[in-house]
Formats: structure tokens, sequence, C-alpha cells
């Protein structure tokens, strides 16, 4: 049976109420922390916020559509721009909304923390929330800095009168705080969640291991990946198809998810079904379907059959022309934009799947696989040669029972650095495509220029759909234009804008 966080939905957010008055129609702080339930309805708070538009719901998928793999035909959530090149300050409800979604959820962290040396419940109790809150903290503000670079940190509970006029602060005096929030999350979070879809030490570990990644720290993030590993408490899913069903939610690849449960909370928008299947508004591309390999484990090249011995994770990722798909054989018109679509958190590829947008499959944050390959990024990064426990975590995602794809052999292969490095960039593709992480990828890998700068988006018959643009500002997000109108003091622009 699902479960999910339950509680108040309590105004915390730095911009959205004021904490200056008592309404008889919410609850404040003036009369709140006085029960058990009331704390744990403040941390639920924080939790609630990775459900806002611009988080971590269909949003994080249509990122995909920023990047290679994917199309959106009619700008959902400001996407299409991203894609294409036009966006500015103005035109893209993602740039425009992400920033004040990330400051609401630091809002609510910050002023459930700040309460804490008056909550009446156990000091063991205390320390658990403290830790959650900060974990959502570091998770939110990471967010942040990834999107938009420099913003303002701040850690004390909102205030209009003394935060509204802030500065930016350095990017990286925030990834210190991040660092120590998740530390701090590490050392007193409990190694098993107390409640379904809560975070736990491990999921603490590993969120730190991928901001070290980020922040190309290489050392400190295979240290991380490693710890969590060695914990033993994860491993890979045998069904890679079904790792994104709703009948095995939270199974034990899971690391960090975010928790659906119809009708209180399903994906934003109109439901990633809906979204998927009849608006085709997440289109995979002619360049992804050609970007997995052969069964064989050579790559495909044009003048092979597109649809025939592929890595098992096309067929368990793509919709294609020819394909089953509820009981039925997909005709090239059937997906509108590219002929294709994501099977990835959709229950359409099951002919007994009802047709309606109650979509409530769990999104998922963090899970083993990337563990796996955030070891082996980092420690390629960090060696001169890759070594055998880079292939060995290579290799046990390629081994996956469901996909057993050839192994990487060290003796045979002999991998430079810079040959691996391109080995575990084309895995990560592969393994996390409609998932929503190769748009952060492939600006932290500083190839979005090159692969994105001139290129075309292609229907599954190769003819030309849109001609993409990429320049070196748009490794950031812009300020959104209403947040420097509110404070000047955010300027300068990043880069470029």
């Amino acid at each position: 049976m699902k479960k999910i966080l339950t509680g108040f939905v309590f105004c915390l957010s730095i911009t959205s109420c004021s904490l200056d008055t008592i309404p008889t129609s919410q609850y404040v702080e003036d009369n709140f922390w006085k029960t058990p339930e009331q704390i744990e309805a403040g941390l639920v708070a924080c939790y609630n916020t990775m459900y806002n538009v611009y988080m971590y719901g269909s949003n994080l998928i249509f990122s995909e559509t920023g990047t290679p793999n994917a199309y959106n035909y009619n700008g959902t959530y400001g996407w299409r721009v991203i894609g294409d090149g036009s966006v500015n300050s103005i035109n893209s409800d993602i740039v425009n909304g992400k920033w004040g979604a990330c400051y609401q959820g630091i809002g609510r962290c910050n002023t459930f923390i700040a309460g804490a040396p008056s909550f009446v419940i156990s000091e063991e109790d205390k320390k658990e929330m403290v830790g959650e809150a900060k974990f959502l903290r570091a998770l939110f503000y990471f967010d942040l800095t990834n999107m938009y670079g420099d913003a303002p940190l701040i850690l004390d509970k909102p205030d209009v009168n003394t935060q509204s006029f802030l500065p930016r602060d350095p990017k990286a005096k925030i990834m210190a705080q991040v660092i120590q929030d998740l530390k701090d999350a590490f050392s007193v979070l409990p190694a098993t969640s107390s409640q379904t879809g809560r975070a736990n030490k491990w999921a603490a570990k590993a969120l730190l291991a991928r901001v070290y990644l980020y922040n190309e720290m290489w050392e400190e993030a295979e240290k991380a990946a490693e710890e969590v590993m060695k914990s033993q408490k994860y491993s890979l899913f045998p069904d890679y198809r079904n790792l994104f069903s709703r009948d095995h939610e939270n199974n034990q690849e899971v690391i960090f998810d975010v928790q659906y449960l119809y009708p209180t909370f399903v994906h934003s928008g109109n439901g990633l079904d809906v979204i998927l299947r009849q608006f085709n508004t997440i289109a995979p591309t002619l360049d992804l379907v050609k970007s997995y390999d052969m069964k064989d484990g050579s790559s495909y090249t044009d003048g092979k059959d597109l649809y025939t011995d592929r890595d098992p994770r096309f067929y368990a990722t793509i919709v294609y022309p020819g394909a089953t798909y509820m009981g039925q054989i997909v005709t090239n018109d059937k997906f509108i934009n590219t002929g294709y679509t994501f099977k990835k958190y959709s229950r359409y590829d099951t002919a007994a799947a009802a047709i309606d947008d109650k979509n409530d499959i769990n999104i998922i944050l963090m899970r083993y696989a990337d563990i796996l390959m955030i070891y082996a990024e980092a420690r390629n990064e960090r060696l001169d040669k890759p070594d055998q426990p880079i292939y060995d975590a290579i290799n046990e995602v390629r081994n996956r029972p469901s996909v057993k794809m050839p192994l990487f052999d060290k003796t045979k292969d002999n991998f430079t650095k810079e040959q691996m490095r391109e080995r575990i960039r084309h895995e990560r593709r592969i393994e996390f495509a409609g998932e929503g992480w190769y748009y952060n990828d492939i600006r932290r890998w500083k190839i979005a220029k090159k692969l994105m700068n001139g290129s075309t988006v292609q229907k599954y018959d190769g003819s030309i759909i849109e001609r993409r643009i990429f320049n070196d500002k748009n490794y950031l997000f812009p300020l959104p234009q209403q947040e420097v109108n509110d404070n000047p003091n955010l300027l300068p622009n990043n880069p470029g804008w």
C-alpha cells in the first residue's frame, strides 16, 4: 500500500504570507509549535515544497526537452524556449518560477529549524526532524544554484524587512553550507527512515555525493558514493522497466523520491500519462533513439534497423513505431511530434491501463544506479587511468538482470581516462534517459554548447522539426525579471544576460 507524508499545509514561505499577525484560518508562529502534531505538520510543510509545480513533478521530466533527448512543441513550463535558445528573463515559466519555489522551501526549512529550540518533544526526535529539514534545505539550495549560480544565502526564518534586498552570495559559499547541512543530517538521521518518503542518513550521503560530483570534488564524491555502496542498504532492482512503475515503488534501488498519492498528490499539470501519451509534449528524439547501443555492445550506425537488437533499456524506455502499446501496434503517427514517447513514469504500456490524468507514480530523485555512476565518474576523474573498481561499477549497472549488456573488460578494452569518461557519459545518458537529469549533466560537463548549438530535432523519419541554439550564457538561467524588479541588489545578472 502506498504511504505519503501527511499534515497541515503550513504557511512558511518567505513571500506568500506574513507571520506578523494571527489569522483565524491558518497557523502562524505565535500559535504553533505547541504539540507534536503541529511540529510534524511544520516538517511536512517543508517536504510539501517538492510538489511545487516548478520543482520535482512533471517539470523535472520536462527538462529532458532542454537537451538532445526530447522535444517540447508547445512551450509547457517554458522549456521550449530553453531548447531552442530563445529563452530570456521573462518568457519562461520555469526560469521565472524556480527561484521562488526554491526559496519557498528554504524559508519553510529555516522557520522549522529556528523553531526547534521550543519544540516539546524528545531530544532524539528533535535532532532527527531538524536533520530532515537540513537535508531538504540543502536539496533546495543545490537545485537553486544549479540553475542560477550565485544567490542570497539565507539561514534565518523569513523576514521581509531584512531579507528582501539582500545581494547574491557566491555559489561556493552556498555549497559550503549545503555540504555542512548534509553532514549534519547524516550524523543525526537514522539508517532507515521513520516513515516512507522521509530522508534517512543514506539519502543525505547520496545527495552529498552528487553535490561533490557537480562541484568537481572528485575524491570527496568517490568517498561519499563508496560509503553508500558499502552500507549494503541498496541494490539494483532487477526489472528496469518496473523500477518506474506504481506496483514497485519504494523498492531496494530507491534512495529518495517524491511520494505521490491520488487524489491529493498527483503529477503537476495534466499528469504524466496524459503528457506522454496524448499531448506528446515530452517527445523523445531520433537522436536519443540512435544513441542506444546494439544488444551486442556495438554502436548503432545508420543503415541498421532502428528497432531491432538494441540495448534492452531502449525497449523499457521508448515507445516507437511498430512497438506494442496498450495492446495495440503503434503506427507512425501515433505520437504526433516525433513519433516516440517515454514509458518511464507511465502506466499506458499495458492494455488494461485506464485513460485518465490520475498518475501518482513516485518520482525518483536518487537511486542506487546513480551512486554507482557517481563513483565511477569521480574515481575516473581522480585517477590517471581507470582501474578495475571503475569497470566494476559500470558493469554492475549494465549487468542488471533485465538488461544484461556486454560487460567492459579492463584487459581487452583497456580504456584511457578520456575513453572511459566518454563511456561513463554515454552510460549516464542511456541509464537515466527520461528521468530529468541529462540537462544538469550536459551543463556541468560543459558540452551542452557542442551538443545543442546548431543541432536539429528530428522525427522518426529524419524530418527536421526544430533547429536549436545554445550559447555560453545558457549554462545558467537568467535571473527572473520580477525578482530583479523587486530587488535590484541581485544584479549584476549572470554572464551574457
